[in-house]
């Protein structure tokens, strides 16, 4: 009974390889070896140092910024601020303040956030104070009027 090349059995592939412990004449290894030769898609070829060069000048600072196709208008800077050691610790004093509770429904035990009252995004200066920040739940989190960006989607489609 005859199986195609690439079907019902295992460790065979269509990529030209042999199944591990199979044994090949020495004839037919010739003729795999001299038909790759000259073949420039072969697996394991690499690019030359001066080519991978070539490509790293092209890539870097081309879409960084307001070049990049997904910039809306410095939502990566707030992406950066977040990971800074004064958010951090903005973010920690706030839920200490809070006894790691949700100050609107009083959960605990929860996954809590530490939400800017005013939003971050309008209001840079109270980035890390104290008093514009709360700790929520994730629920009570979804409700308020800025999560996630909700007030900029709102303005977008009162405009439109």
């Amino acid at each position: 009974m005859s199986v195609p090349w690439n079907k019902g059995k295992r460790g065979y592939t269509n990529s030209g390889s042999f199944k591990k412990g199979h044994s090949v004449s020495e004839k037919t290894r010739q003729r795999v070896s001299e038909t790759s030769k000259g073949n420039k898609y072969r697996l394991g070829k690499s690019h030359t140092e001066e080519t991978k060069e070539r490509i790293s000048k092209t890539k870097t600072g081309k879409y960084i910024g307001e070049n990049n196709p997904n910039w809306k208008g410095g939502y990566s800077e707030n992406y950066r601020l977040r990971r800074t050691q004064r958010y951090k610790k903005w973010r920690e004093k706030v839920f200490e303040r809070d006894n790691y509770t949700c100050r609107n429904c009083g959960k605990t035990n929860c996954y809590i956030t530490a939400h800017h009252i005013k939003s971050l995004a309008r209001f840079k200066e109270l980035v890390c104070d104290t008093d514009n920040g709360i700790t929520l739940c994730e629920d009570c989190h979804k409700l308020t009027d800025n999560y996630k960006g909700k007030a900029r989607r709102i303005l977008t489609n009162k405009k439109g």
